[in-house]
C-alpha cells in the first residue's frame, strides 16, 4: 500500500493562526434573516461567474461568502429596522452598473443611528 504524501506550499513556511473577529450582535438577526431568504438566489446569480478568478484568487462565490462574513463583523454597521437592513443588504448585492447609492447605516458617537454614504 502506497503512503500518501502530505501536500505543502513553499509559500507558507509556518502556521498562520486564524484571526478571530467578533460578530456585531446588533445586526446578526437582520443578516441571518436576509441570508436565509436570499442566499439561494444570490448563489445562483454568482455561480455563472465562479469560473473567473480575481487578483486575490477568489471566485465569485468566494467573494459572495466573504462579503456576507464581512457584514457580520463590521463594527460600524448599525441597522435600526428590518426595512433598513433589507434595503441596504439588497443594494449591496446588486450589480454595480445598476446599483442605486444607499447610505450605510452607522452608529454615531452619541449612540444614535446615522447614515454614512457609500459608493461600492
Amino acid at each position: 500500500m502506497e503512503r500518501l504524501k502530505k501536500l505543502s506550499n513553499a509559500n507558507y513556511l509556518h502556521d498562520v493562526s486564524a484571526r478571530r473577529i467578533a460578530a456585531n450582535e446588533q445586526n446578526r438577526n437582520y443578516i441571518d434573516r436576509f441570508v436565509a431568504e436570499n442566499y439561494n438566489s444570490l448563489a445562483a446569480k454568482f455561480s455563472p461567474l465562479d469560473d473567473t478568478i480575481n487578483s486575490s484568487s477568489f471566485g465569485a462565490l468566494d467573494k459572495l461568502n466573504e462579503t456576507i462574513l464581512a457584514l457580520y463583523t463590521d463594527p460600524d454597521l448599525h441597522f435600526s429596522s428590518w426595512e433598513q437592513a433589507n434595503r441596504y443588504l439588497s443594494n449591496k448585492f446588486t450589480e454595480k452598473a445598476i446599483r442605486v447609492p444607499v447610505k450605510k447605516p452607522v452608529k454615531s458617537r452619541t449612540g444614535e443611528n446615522e447614515d454614512e454614504s457609500i459608493n461600492e
